[in-house]
C-alpha cells in the first residue's frame, strides 16, 4: 500500500472502534459449563452412573454453575426424618358421580405411622394429573400430624364453593383441600409424598392396584401385601388399615356386646297365619349403651343376601337417649311391619315390610344381625347343619342357654315364648 494512503486507513478504523458493542438479549439461557466432558466420546447408552439425578444440578440452565463436589448441602432440601413416617393409606382417583363435583371430591389419605409428631411444613404431593402441592398450597405449614392421625387432601373443581378447602382438624384427622380443573388420572398414575427432593412413599396405579370407578385404593395391614380395593372412607381408617369411628355415623358395636337370644320362627296355629307373630329377640349384654342404627337382620350368612332387612324404631324405650339405643341389660324384639305378638315392654325395632328377613323365618334358615358397617354381631342356627336339632317343631321359640355361650346346637332349647322379658 502506498505511503500516503496510511493516514486515511487509520482515521477509517478509528470511529469504528468507539461504538459500543450490541447488548446481549438478557433472557437468553447462559451458555452450560461442560466442564472435562469429552464432547466427541462414544455415545454411552447405559444412562448416568447409578446414584446420579440427571436433572440435578450439573451446571445447566437451572443450575446456579456450582458442581455437587464444591458446594455444601442445602439444608432446605433434605429429608425431613419426621416426615418420612408418613405413609398413603388410601387413594380415590375415580369418586361416584363427577369427578371434583361438590359431593364427589377425589382424595388422598395419609397416616402418620410413626412414634412421633410430624410437622406438615416440607411435606410436597405429586399426583398426576394434580399440580405440584406444598404445604403452603394446601394450609398446612405450622401443622403436626400426631402419630396414628389422618391427613386427608381433596381434589374439587374450580366450579365449587372455595370454602370446602377450609383446613379442619377434627377427632384426629387433618381436613383439607384444593381447587383445580385437572384431576387424578382414572386408569393409571401415580401418588408421591416428598420432603425435601426425597420421595417418602409412593403409589403406582393401573394394573396392581386397579382403580375401580367408585371404589378406593386402600393399603392392606400388612404393607408386603400391596393394596386392595375398598369401600371409600376418608378419614376412617387408622394406620393399621382398620376403619375408625366415624362422629357422623353410629358407633360400632363390641363383638359379643348384643346378642340374639330368643327366636320364635315357627309360631302357634297354620303356616299362613303365623307370619305377623314371628319375632327375633336381642339382649344388651355389655356395659355400655349400643346404638342399633343402621343395623340389619337377614336369614343368611352374607350381609348383602337377599331380604337383608334395615330396622326402624317402632315402639317402646331402650333405656337411653337414642329411639334406637340399647342400655346396658336391655332387650329388644325385631318383627316385621304388622306384628300382632306380645312386645313384654321391650324396645320394638321392625324390617321394612312385612316380614323378618326374605320372606319371613323358617325352622331351619339362620338369622344374622349385621352392625351398620356389615359386620355381624350375632347369629342364630348358624351352624354347619342347619336343619339339624333342636328344630322349633313344637311351635316355639329357640332360646340361648346363656346369653354369652356361642352359637351352636347346644347353647339352644326349646321353651315357652317370653318375648322382651
Amino acid at each position: 500500500m502506498p505511503a500516503h494512503h496510511r493516514p486515511a486507513l487509520l482515521l477509517l478504523f478509528i470511529p469504528l472502534a468507539c461504538f459500543d458493542p450490541p447488548e446481549l438479549d438478557e433472557a437468553l439461557p447462559p451458555l452450560a459449563d461442560l466442564g472435562p466432558v469429552d464432547t466427541w466420546a462414544p455415545l454411552d447408552e447405559s444412562g448416568p452412573p447409578a446414584g446420579d439425578d440427571p436433572s440435578a444440578g450439573d451446571g445447566g440452565p437451572d443450575s446456579d454453575g456450582a458442581s455437587d463436589t464444591d458446594a455444601d448441602p442445602d439444608p432446605h432440601t433434605g429429608p425431613d426424618p419426621a416426615l418420612e413416617q408418613l405413609r398413603l393409606t388410601e387413594v380415590l382417583v375415580d369418586p361416584k358421580g363427577a369427578d371434583g363435583g361438590p359431593d364427589s371430591p377425589e382424595f388422598i389419605e395419609i397416616t402418620n405411622s410413626g412414634a412421633l409428631p410430624a410437622k406438615l411444613d416440607g411435606l410436597t404431593v405429586t399426583a398426576t394429573s394434580w399440580p405440584s402441592l406444598d404445604a403452603g398450597k394446601l394450609g398446612l405449614n405450622g401443622v403436626e400430624l400426631q402419630p396414628d392421625d389422618l391427613l386427608v387432601i381433596r381434589r374439587w373443581t374450580t366450579k365449587v364453593d372455595p370454602a370446602l378447602t377450609t383446613l379442619e382438624i377434627s377427632n384426629g384427622v387433618v381436613w383439607t383441600g384444593f381447587l383445580h380443573s385437572s384431576g387424578l388420572r382414572n386408569s393409571d398414575g401415580s401418588v408421591a409424598l416428598g420432603s425435601g427432593a426425597t420421595v417418602i412413599d409412593q403409589l403406582d396405579y393401573g394394573v396392581d392396584p386397579t382403580p375401580t370407578a367408585g371404589s378406593s385404593m386402600c393399603r392392606l395391614d400388612q404393607p408386603e401385601l400391596g393394596w386392595e380395593s375398598c369401600t371409600p372412607s376418608p378419614g376412617l381408617r387408622d394406620s393399621h388399615g382398620d376403619p375408625i369411628d366415624d362422629p357422623t355415623e353410629p358407633m360400632r358395636i363390641p363383638p359379643g356386646a348384643v346378642q340374639i337370644v330368643e327366636v320364635l320362627a315357627n309360631p302357634p296355629g297354620p303356616a299362613s297365619s303365623e307370619k305377623p307373630y314371628e319375632y327375633v329377640e336381642i339382649i344388651n349384654i355389655s356395659e355400655n349403651e349400643v346404638e342399633l342404627s343402621g343395623c340389619r337382620i337377614g336369614d343368611a350368612p352374607q350381609p348383602d343376601a337377599p331380604g337383608v332387612d334395615p330396622l326402624d324404631h317402632v315402639a317402646g324405650d331402650g333405656g337411653c337417649e337414642s329411639p334406637t339405643c340399647l342400655a346396658p341389660g336391655a332387650r329388644a324384639i325385631i318383627v316385621g311391619q304388622g306384628y300382632l305378638g306380645e312386645t313384654g315392654g321391650a324396645l320394638v325395632l321392625a324390617t321394612d315390610d312385612t316380614t323378618i328377613a326374605d320372606g319371613g323365618l323358617t325352622n331351619t334358615e339362620p338369622v344374622v344381625l349385621w352392625d351398620s358397617r356389615g359386620v355381624a354381631i350375632s347369629s342364630y342356627r348358624l351352624w354347619p347343619d342347619p336343619a339339624g336339632e333342636p328344630l322349633p317343631s313344637d311351635e316355639q321359640p329357640l332360646h340361648r342357654i346363656d346369653p354369652s355361650a356361642e352359637d351352636a346346637p347346644t347353647s339352644w332349647i326349646s321353651a315357652p315364648a317370653t318375648p322382651g322379658t
